[in-house]
C-alpha cells in the first residue's frame, strides 16, 4: 500500500467544548456561525470572496476564489489554527471550467506537498456576482498525524488536493467519480454502470486505510438529471442536482467515512419539508432535524455544521427568517448554495452534522 508523502502514527487529542468562533472583523451576516469547534475539528461556513473594500472582481475566479480562502483563514487564526490544520475543503463553482484558475488560488494557500481532500461542485451561487465559495474543516490535533493517502495505482492527482486524508479517525473523501482513478476515463455510460465505479473507487479508498463500506458515515450524492436512479445508498444521504464534472458524468458523491463508530457525533441526512412556501418547507424540514438530534440525546445547540441547498435565491431572506427564529444558540457553520433538490416540489433541503 502507498501513502503519499506522509504516513504517523495518529495522536490522541481531547475533545473540545463546543465554541462559536467569530472574527473580530464583524459580525456574520446571516443565522450561522463563521466557524464552531467542537470535538476534533473546526467546522468553517462557506465563505463568497468580496474585496475588502466591497464588490467581487468581475470574472475573476482566481482572485475571488483566494478571497474565500483569505476569509476561510481569518476563521482558522480566530480558533488558533492555520491552514496545515485543514483536511477538507468544499469548493462550489459556477462553472466548472473555471476550475483551472480556483486552483491556481489553492496553490497560492495551500503550498503543498500535501493537500487538504476536496470535493468540487457547479452551481449557481446565491449572490450573482459571486463566481466560488468556500467551506472547509480543520483538525484541532498535530496536522502531521493525518493520513493523506493515494490508493495503490491511482494517478497522483494533478490539482492541489489529496484523495483522501484520514484524520481524528475521520475520512474525508474528494470527489467520488465514475471515472478509472489509474487513467482519468470515464467508466460506464448508464447510471447503474456509473455507480458501480463510484463505490469501486470508494471501496479502493476505503481499504487503503483498512475501513469497509459499514465505515461510511454520510454521503452527498449529486445527479447529473433529476431523472435518474442511482443503486448508491449509505448512512445519512443526501440528493441533489448539480451540473456534471465532464460532459457524460451522470453523478459524484461527497462522502465521509469514521474508522471507529462515534456516538457524540451525528451525521443527519438530508431533510426536505412539506409546505407551498419556503417558510413552510423550512419550518418542516428542521422539525425533522430537531426530531432526529433529539433521537440521539441533542438539540440545535449541538450541531457543529449546516449546509442548505435552495433551488431558488429568492428564497433565501425567508428561509434565513425561519432558521433564524428555530436553529439556536450558536448555530452551526453553514454552507448556503443554490442546488435544487432531488423532488420538483421541493424548495429546500437541509442536512446537519452534530456533536455532544
Amino acid at each position: 500500500m502507498r501513502f503519499a508523502l506522509l504516513l504517523l502514527v495518529l495522536a490522541s487529542m481531547a475533545h473540545a467544548e463546543k465554541k462559536a468562533i467569530r472574527p473580530p472583523a464583524g459580525p456574520t451576516a446571516g443565522p450561522y456561525s463563521a466557524g464552531i469547534v467542537t470535538g476534533k475539528f473546526l467546522y468553517i461556513s462557506g465563505h463568497v470572496g468580496p474585496q475588502p473594500g466591497g464588490g467581487f472582481a468581475p470574472g475573476d475566479v482566481k482572485t475571488q476564489t483566494r478571497r474565500c480562502l483569505e476569509l476561510v483563514g481569518k476563521v482558522l487564526k480566530e480558533a488558533g489554527l492555520d491552514y496545515s490544520r485543514v483536511v477538507s475543503t468544499t469548493l462550489y463553482l459556477t462553472d466548472i471550467r473555471t476550475l483551472d484558475a480556483a486552483d491556481a488560488a489553492y496553490r497560492e494557500v495551500f503550498t503543498g506537498p500535501l493537500y487538504p481532500s476536496r470535493v468540487e461542485i457547479e452551481s449557481p451561487l446565491l449572490i450573482p456576482e459571486a463566481l466560488s465559495e468556500v467551506s472547509a474543516i480543520a483538525v484541532l490535533g498535530d496536522p502531521r498525524a493525518s493520513i493523506y493517502l493515494d490508493p495503490d495505482g491511482w494517478a497522483k492527482p494533478k490539482r492541489p488536493f489529496s484523495h483522501a486524508v484520514l484524520a481524528a479517525g475521520t475520512l474525508f473523501f474528494s470527489t467520488l467519480r465514475p471515472t478509472d482513478m489509474t487513467t482519468g476515463a470515464l467508466v460506464g455510460r448508464t447510471i447503474a454502470g456509473q455507480t458501480a465505479q463510484v463505490l469501486r473507487n470508494q471501496q479502493a479508498v476505503l481499504s487503503a486505510v483498512k475501513m469497509k463500506p459499514a465505515d461510511v458515515a454520510a454521503a452527498r450524492v449529486f445527479l447529473a438529471d433529476p431523472r435518474l436512479a442511482t443503486a448508491y445508498r449509505a448512512p445519512a444521504m443526501s440528493m441533489g442536482v448539480a451540473g456534471p464534472y465532464e460532459p457524460g458524468h451522470l453523478l459524484q458523491v461527497q462522502a465521509v467515512a469514521r474508522k471507529e463508530a462515534s456516538p457524540n457525533t451525528v451525521y443527519l441526512p438530508g431533510m426536505t419539508g412539506r409546505g407551498a412556501t419556503i417558510e413552510e418547507q423550512t419550518r418542516s424540514a428542521l422539525a425533522g432535524i430537531e426530531a432526529e438530534l433529539k433521537r440521539h440525546g441533542m438539540t440545535f445547540g449541538d450541531t457543529a455544521e449546516a449546509v442548505v441547498w435552495l433551488r431558488e435565491p429568492r428564497h433565501a431572506a425567508a428561509m434565513n427568517s425561519v432558521y433564524r427564529e428555530i436553529v439556536k444558540p450558536n448555530p452551526a457553520a453553514r454552507a448556503t448554495v443554490r442546488l435544487a433538490p432531488l423532488s420538483a416540489g421541493q424548495l429546500i433541503e437541509i442536512t446537519m452534522t452534530a456533536h455532544k
